[in-house]
């Protein structure tokens, strides 16, 4: 992407510019090291949608985009939410269409998982 060596990968996951130029970054760019795809970016992720700054579909786009790359791994001890959250929205035809009320709840569980923690 820019000469210092922006990563198109932690792009992606941050869903930090445009998505299809991030996706497009992330398929064609250089491999990289892998990156962790945390609660936190799926809350960021999902909060654009129920904001209005992105469309169901483009999260759905998104979700399949990180949830295919190979170098993305998912946040240690969390992987059942986590992938449960990628495989659920990336399949809205096996699951449910990606509405704001499906947002909303995965917005909840999210982050009753991040306060749990928070707890500890």
């Amino acid at each position: 992407m820019d000469a210092n060596g922006s990563r198109p990968l932690e792009d992606l996951v941050q869903w930090n510019g445009e998505l299809s130029g991030l996706i497009r970054d992330a398929r064609h760019g250089e491999p990289t090291s892998a990156v962790t795809f945390r609660r936190g970016h799926a809350v960021a992720a999902v909060e654009r949608v129920i904001t209005a700054i992105a469309s169901p579909g483009q999260l759905v786009e998104w979700v399949q985009a990180v949830h295919f790359e190979d170098q993305v791994h998912v946040e240690e001890g969390h992987q059942d939410l986590l992938t449960r959250f990628l495989v659920e929205i990336s399949t809205p035809e096996l699951f449910e269409p990606v509405t704001h009320e499906v947002c909303q709840r995965w917005l909840g569980i999210l982050r009753t998982s991040l306060a749990s923690d928070a707890e500890r």
